[in-house]
Order: structure tokens, then C-alpha cells, then sequence
């Protein structure tokens, strides 16, 4: 099976080819169904799959058998109580839909039945269109059964509230069916994963018309000026009534006319993207210059696909962001929305095999876990970029489930599947150690230096990758675990020549700072204490940039290792020193 994911290239949707998922091992099997196991209960198909999962090896036998209890299960619990009948004998007969509710929903609570409702009132109103645009269906009954009473629009997005409600889910929904031809990705073929983000737009519909008449013709590679077509009005930086754009609502057209600051334009670009049909999300985090928004999408990258952004600037070192998922119904890492995109490109028939054979995993106990571990290797061929699988082996080697040796192999497997995506390999490696910041007794020379050499290779990894800000948590777990160790001296060297190398950048060196003072004061080291802190206080910039010096916004980390510094010098009875380096707090902005 290949999955398409429609592109636009030239005015013209064009077709990247994402390759097969791997095949389990076993049978061909047929779909499954509610025939042959209609007279088998949930718990009895529950038992021969938690069974057939301890064995430790994903074949088509045990997907088709994890569908047919999902759907045992779904049927005892809810039919038709909550779901009628035919809507589920619907949802059965479309692969598409069933697959993707079975195993990417896997309904359990609430707003899962609220989804199959919304979907129920798709069907209702758009009847055959439902069938033909399963995904683009599915998309809009999680984004809105998820939502409830909440709201489609996201929880950050307050500014633009004003006399601008969202449409309904049935008008949004024939809003991209009227204009399918003209959507720059295909809504039938692209997943309902990468769909949530455009069925959350929460455009007026006379606004999305506006957006595709002025911007439905630019060629992809123009989209990222979009943002910038918003004009930069300063006045509005630290109260919106003080910019042109002043009381007015926040319409896409006003916004354009009148300008604004980063999240008016992050906020406009992605909102002209999702009525294109392009995923796109508003992103923003902190960086060198403070908060800042910009705008992320769904776009062509050489021969393939990524998720791409616009204004996200190297220089001010916005390594991460956050951006709402309306799936979660929370913020996550943009970097994790980008691997994400990753899994769905690789294959999006893996990812689901991936899904189940995860959830099939979490159904053992800790004693048969550690015999079916091939469950995650099986979820890694299918779909390696499907993240799950390598959280829970660094959940299970943190519990001891899984043994060292073995999740480590499995992590060196992973640092070159994710030379790009080095953000869950800290994540993985933070939980993989968690247990040995804590040992019960001191560990042997030889495996600290193993260990250290694991740390090491992250390290390297992360400076390949141009990535500062994980460089300094790792330096700062490296830390950790040295003074798990019993070797304190060694951390706080580490500390202070990771603090001092990272000193003028705005991210993390702070906790290297911090536990390094605290070693050399309890240590009795005051003077070397004090020389350290002078060193580095002269070294943090005021201003990280002309921006933000103009605008009188002192570096956080300025702050905190002046005042830090300033109160050790009283303490040691300097306190005439101690007050010129606080005065420094009250110095105007330069130039």
C-alpha cells in the first residue's frame, strides 16, 4: 500500500509517494469484521490477544486480532447504548474509518464517543461525501467532538476573539468540500493526523474565501512571505491599544491593513494556510530576544515533506516552540509535531501498525513485558518515526522491566534514525538514566565510563545537529549522574566549563550555574565561588539584541546572575562591591 500526500508544485497538486509499511510477519489476513467474532466476547478475544502479544512478535495475525477486540469491545460497550447500529456497522464497512477508529482512536471515554456523534451528524448531512473524504471526515469530528463545549479556537488565541465566532463543524466541513479542487493538498488521501490542522481553523467562512481569492494562487515556495506581508506596527509590542490596529477586530483583512506585532502575523499566515488546505499551526516559544510567534506548515523539503517555518529565526535561537494540538487538546513540542509528519510521510498504514502493537505492549504486565519487547522492534520496523514505541523501552528500562543492555542497544539504534529529530532522543535518554541519578550503591569504574560515553555520544549528536540548548541538558545530566557517582569535583568542573562556554546565549546554562555555586559554597570554596560567579556575570549580555534593548527588555538570565552574584558579595561582607553590581540593574538602555 503506498500512502499520497498531495503537494502543491507549480499551481498543480503534485504527489509525494511515501513507501509501504514493512509487512508483519504471518498470514495475509482479511480485513476485519464483525462476522467470524461476533459470537466471541471482548474478554475472550482479550485473552488470546494479551496471549499472542506475550509471545513478542507483531504479525498480521495479532493486528487483525487487536481490531477484532477493539471492536468486540467498542460493540459490548456502547451499541448501541451510545452509537447506533448503523453507524457502526458504517464505520466497520470503511477501511479507512475503521482502521483509523479501532487503532488510531482506540475509543475509551467520552469525548471519543463525542467524536463518533460528530461523525455521525457528517454522515448525516453530507451523506456519500463522508465516504469520500474519510480522513478530511474524521479530522473534523475529533477536532470538534474533542473540543465540546471548549471551542475549536485554540486557548492561546484570545486577541482575536472579538465579534469573529468560529463557524459550525457542518459549515466548515462544506466550506473545504466546495473548494476541494482548489485546496493545495489533497483532502482525500492526506492522513487525518496532519487534517486536524486544518479542521481547526477557526476562520469565519467570508474570511477564508478572502484568503484563498488573494493568496490561493502563490506557488509553494512564496508561502513563507506570507507572514511577513503583515507590517510590523512596534506600537502594539506591549498594548494592543496603542497600535493602528487598535480596537478593530481581528480579521485577516484588518490585520493586513493595519499590521500588528509577531503573533497578529503568525496568527494570519497560518490561518491563510488551513483555508488552502495546508496544515499549519501558530507556533511560538522563547529565544534570545523573549516570546515570539511564528508560523509552521505542512510543506514541500526537497523530494519529500516537513514541517516548515517561517520566521523562526536562527539567530534569536528559537530551537523549540509549542503549538496546540487539538487531538491532545493541549500544547506540545512543535519538534514532536514535526516528527509526527515524519511517521505520516513513512507510511501511514506502519504508523497504525505501529499504534496497535504499542497499545498491545502496555496491555502485559511488567513480568511478560520483558519477553515481548519484540513488540517494540516489530512497531519500529513498521513505522520507526512513530515515537511511542521508543518511550515506552525508556519507560520500561527506567522501571527495570527492560535491562540496561538492551534498551541501550536499542537507543544506539536510535541516535542515526534521528540525526534530525535529536529532541525525543534526549527525552528517551533523560528517562533511560532517571534510575541511575539515584543509585542504591556506587557504581563500578566501568560502568560510569560506559555511561559517560553514552552521554558523550549524545553530546556530539546535538552539537551536529546545531542544537546548544540540548547540548547544555545534557552537560547538566551529565552533571547529575557524576554526582550520583560520588564524583562532585568532576560535576562541578563539568558545570563551570559548560556555564562558561554557554554563558552569552539566552537558554539552560542557568542550572549549570546554579549547582555549581551551590558545590563550591558547600564545599567551603567561597573566594573560587566568587571568581566564578565574576566571570560569568561579566560575560551575559544586558541586551541580547538591538530589539530588545530598545525596548528596555533586560536579559532574564542578566538579571538572575547579577542579583545572585550581588547577594554572595554580602554575604561575604563585601557589601560596597555587592551594591555596584546591583546598581547595574538600574542602568538605562544604551544607544
Amino acid at each position: 500500500m503506498v500512502l499520497t500526500v498531495g503537494l502543491a508544485a507549480g499551481g498543480l497538486r503534485a504527489a509525494v509517494a511515501v513507501g509501504p509499511a514493512r509487512p508483519a510477519s504471518g498470514p495475509k489476513t482479511a480485513a476485519p469484521a464483525d462476522g467470524p467474532v461476533a459470537n466471541r466476547s471482548a474478554a475472550e478475544l482479550k485473552a488470546d490477544l494479551v496471549a499472542g502479544a506475550a509471545q513478542g512478535k507483531l504479525t498480521d495475525a495479532l493486528l487483525k486480532l487487536f481490531r477484532d477486540y477493539t471492536a468486540a469491545r467498542v460493540r459490548e460497550q456502547y451499541v448501541p447504548k451510545n452509537i447506533p447500529e448503523d453507524l457502526w456497522q458504517w464505520i466497520l464497512a470503511s477501511k479507512e474509518l475503521r482502521d483509523a477508529i479501532l487503532v488510531g482512536l482506540h475509543p475509551e471515554n467520552e469525548r471519543d464517543l463525542r467524536t463518533l456523534g460528530r461523525l455521525s451528524a457528517l454522515r448525516a448531512k453530507f451523506g456519500p461525501k463522508v465516504d469520500e473524504f474519510p480522513h478530511l471526515a474524521l479530522a473534523f469530528a475529533i477536532v470538534y467532538g474533542y473540543a465540546g463545549d471548549e471551542g475549536v479556537r485554540e486557548p492561546g488565541l484570545y486577541f482575536v476573539e472579538k465579534n469573529r465566532p468560529p463557524p459550525s463543524m457542518e459549515d466548515s466541513f462544506d466550506y473545504y468540500l466546495k473548494n476541494e479542487k482548489k485546496m493545495k493538498m489533497s483532502l482525500k488521501t492526506t492522513p487525518w493526523p496532519l487534517l486536524i490542522y486544518v479542521a481547526d481553523n477557526d476562520l469565519p467562512i467570508i474570511e477564508r474565501r478572502w484568503a484563498l481569492g488573494r493568496y490561493g494562487a502563490k506557488p509553494p515556495g512564496a508561502y513563507g512571505q506570507v507572514y511577513y506581508d503583515v507590517s510590523y506596527d512596534e506600537a502594539t509590542i506591549n498594548d494592543e491599544e496603542g497600535g493602528r490596529l487598535a480596537s478593530k477586530a481581528r480579521s485577516l483583512s484588518n490585520i493586513l491593513q493595519y499590521g500588528g506585532v509577531c503573533r497578529h502575523q503568525a496568527y494570519f499566515a497560518s490561518r491563510v494556510f488551513k483555508s488552502m488546505g495546508v496544515p499549519s499551526m501558530y507556533d511560538r516559544g522563547e529565544g534570545a530576544r523573549g516570546g515570539h510567534a511564528w508560523v509552521a506548515w505542512v510543506g514541500r523539503a526537497a523530494k519529500t515533506a516537513d514541517l516548515l517555518f517561517a520566521a523562526r529565526f536562527d539567530y534569536d535561537r528559537y530551537f523549540t516552540g509549542t503549538l496546540f494540538n487539538p487531538l491532545a487538546r493541549r500544547d506540545v513540542l512543535d519538534r514532536d509535531v514535526q516528527l509526527d509528519v515524519a511517521a505520516m510521510l513513512r507510511s501511514y498504514p506502519g504508523y497504525l501498525n505501529a499504534v496497535a502493537a504499542c497499545r498491545m505492549y502496555t496491555m502485559l504486565d511488567d513480568g511478560p513485558r520483558a519477553k515481548a519487547t519484540g513488540l517494540l522492534d516489530g512497531a519500529i520496523r513498521q513505522n520507526a518515526y512513530a515515537s511511542t514505541s521508543w518511550r515506552l523501552m525508556a519507560m520500561d528500562v527506567a522501571k527495570g522491566v527492560i535491562p540496561r543492555k538492551v534498551g541501550e542497544t536499542m537507543y544506539a539504534k536510535m541516535i542515526t534514525t534521528f540525526a534530525q529529530y535529536p529532541d525525543l532522543t534526549y527525552q528517551v535518554l533523560r528517562m533511560i538514566l532517571e534510575p541511575r541519578l539515584k543509585p542504591s550503591e556506587k557504581p563500578k569504574d566501568k560502568e560510569i565510563t560506559d555511561n559517560l560515553r553514552l552521554l558523550d555520544g549524545a553530546f556530539g549528536l546535538y552539537v551536529r545537529a546545531e542544537r546548544p540548548d540540548l547540548a547544555v541538558r545534557l552537560r547538566y545530566l551529565q552533571g547529575q549522574y557524576l554526582e550520583a557517582c560520588d564524583r562532585r569535583e568532576q560535576a562541578m568542573k563539568l558545570y563551570v566549563m559548560a556555564s562558561e562556554k554557554f554563558a552569552t546565549e539566552h537558554f539552560g546554562f542557568v542550572p549549570l550555574y546554579d549547582r555549581a555555586c551551590v558545590i563550591m559554597k558547600e564545599d567551603g570554596k567561597t573566594d573560587l565561588m566568587l571568581k566564578y560567579m565574576k566571570m560569568v556575570a561579566e560575560k551575559v549580555p544586558e541586551f541580547q539584541a538591538d530589539f530588545t534593548r530598545r525596548n528596555n527588555l533586560v536579559n532574564p538570565t542578566y538579571k538572575h546572575v547579577i542579583l545572585k552574584y550581588a547577594a554572595a558579595l554580602r554575604e561575604a561582607g563585601k557589601k560596597a562591591e555587592a551594591e555596584t553590581w546591583a546598581d547595574r540593574l538600574q542602568t538605562k538602555p544604551k544607544g
